[in-house]
């Protein structure tokens, strides 16, 4: 007998969405705008498991970020401690290296490549590629939809559903089905909670033919112009 996907299927819609409703109900306050599922390896030599869950909310970013922030600041103070026994001089307000007074050609070219203004877009923002669409990053981050021991059971069927039919076949109907998934939840969750989240299925390989499949071609446009 093979993989039961119509079980698997219904099982993580119920799931993810149980889990969903209980960490909105529990912050009332937060307006939520993202879930996804991932953690699925795409490399033929990886298992292939169950996904997690991740939401994140307007509120919790800002906090997230406002965290960062505290954390940049107290990492600089640091750096104006002076070293025991050592001899300390504070950097120069011109951003020069105290130990290097007649400049370096190459470390320049250095400098210029790290603040690459396409860099900086693809980083900041609210881009696709910013850390507001960053599900590893996310402040519900890896919400485990199963137990250990369920998950070892639905691991040992996609092995074994592996071996029958080649990994390509299996992670290309998983990561479909994933997709339904997603798309059930997000119509499910405007019937019933009157939110619509923007609501995909995440990996690194994959991300934007992943997202475009995972969207309604308005939130695609509304959420992610510079990919349409």
């Amino acid at each position: 007998m093979g993989l039961d996907w119509a079980a698997l299927e219904q099982g993580l819609h119920r799931v993810a969405l149980q889990k969903t409703v209980a960490i909105m109900a529990e912050h009332p306050g937060h307006s939520f705008y993202g879930l996804a599922l991932h953690g699925v390896p795409t490399e033929e030599d990886g298992e292939l498991i169950l996904p997690v869950l991740a939401l994140n909310s307007q509120q919790a970013l800002a906090r997230d970020l406002s965290d960062d922030v505290d954390d940049d600041d107290d990492e600089d103070e640091d750096d104006w401690t002076e070293e025991e026994g050592g001899d300390y001089r504070p950097p120069p307000l011109d951003g020069s290296d105290p130990e290097d007074d007649d400049g370096d050609d190459e470390d320049e070219d250095s400098d210029e490549d790290d603040d690459d203004p396409e860099d900086a877009d693809e980083d900041d923002g609210d881009g696709f590629y910013s850390r507001r669409w960053d599900p590893t990053e996310w402040h519900w981050s890896a919400v485990p939809l199963v137990d250990d021991a369920a998950a070892g059971v639905w691991e040992r069927a996609f092995a074994a559903e592996v071996q029958a039919e080649g990994w390509e076949a299996t992670a290309q109907r998983y990561y479909e089905l994933m997709i339904r998934v997603i798309k059930d939840l997000r119509q499910e969750l405007v019937a019933t909670k009157g939110v619509e989240l923007v609501c995909f299925v995440a990996d690194d390989d994959h991300a934007e033919r992943l997202l475009k499949a995972s969207l309604s071609p308005h939130q695609l446009a509304q959420h992610f112009p510079e990919l349409v």
